[in-house]
């Protein structure tokens, strides 16, 4: 009985430990009056890439597309802070969803 009791108690902390896998690459597209933006979010291990394309929009034409990115790796001081909730990833305000 103590056997299978430590034998248990082993196993959940072994599950409790064990680190969801979130990696993937998730998207979002947001379109404003003033511009548009692609945004890729790319999550491989501990390194996150976000890639960005946008476009401004002035006098009703958009203008040549312009692309940013930035690269962190989890738990660095300079990271954002991303939430995982369901599929989904949230970094601010903006939600990205997973591609097939």
């Amino acid at each position: 009985m103590k056997t299978t009791i430590k034998l248990g108690v082993a196993i959940l902390s072994l599950a409790a430990c064990q680190k969801a896998n979130h990696d993937g690459t998730y998207v979002n597209h947001k379109v404003g009056q003033y511009s548009t933006a692609d945004d890729t979010l790319i999550i491989r291990d501990t390194v996150i890439t976000k890639k960005t394309g946008y476009q401004i929009i002035r006098d009703g034409k958009a203008l040549p597309k312009n692309f940013e990115t930035h690269i962190w790796t989890m738990n660095s001081p300079d990271a954002p802070v991303l939430q995982f909730k369901n599929r989904t990833v949230q970094l601010g305000p903006t939600i990205y969803t997973p591609l097939p």
